[in-house]
């Protein structure tokens, strides 16, 4: 009981750590493994809260389990490269100096998580802390897009998240 006094300083005071993920429950709607050549890069898994994907629903959770380690500086030109593929260039000059911080280099079986809450506000993690939320939802959308876009570079691993049938 001693040490009850600073708990409740830490925690009250703000300088507590925050939670790991949120405390929203999410179930699987589905997986695939992301490959560039003959390299397989990350697992990803997608989640709502009832296992049913309906595009433009929140809350959802994309999280990336990485295979081999990336940099940093890779994931965000691959991001600004898949924006500039389905035509969300100006995400690149509105968001590129938030994520150009935002991610550290990842090294094998690291994973990056982005959840959404159900005004669709997003929050990014890293082995299940967090990171960083970004306020706009239209953000959101557009991340996620990258992967659940009917217009994604990568259809095959969009219908595996999304439990559709190839």
């Amino acid at each position: 009981m001693k040490y009850l006094p600073i708990i409740m300083a830490l925690t009250l005071g703000g300088m507590a750590p925050s939670p790991a993920w949120s405390q929203v429950s999410f179930k699987a709607v589905g997986e695939g493994v992301m490959s560039y050549m003959f390299w397989d890069l990350y697992r990803a898994k997608l989640a709502t809260t009832d296992g049913d994907y309906q595009a433009g629903e929140h809350p959802v959770r994309l999280t990336l389990t990485y295979l081999r380690d990336i940099e940093a500086s890779d994931i965000v030109k691959a991001t600004f490269d898949q924006w500039r593929h389905l035509d969300k260039a100006q995400y690149v000059s509105e968001y590129g100096d938030t994520l150009q911080g935002l991610w550290p280099d990842i090294t094998e079986g690291d994973s990056l998580a982005f959840e959404t809450n159900e005004q669709g506000v997003g929050t990014f993690y890293y082995n299940g802390e967090k990171l960083q939320t970004i306020e706009q939802q239209a953000f959101s959308e557009a991340f996620l897009a990258i992967w659940l876009s009917p217009n994604t570079s990568e259809p095959k691993l969009r219908q595996k998240l999304i439990g559709a049938s190839e």
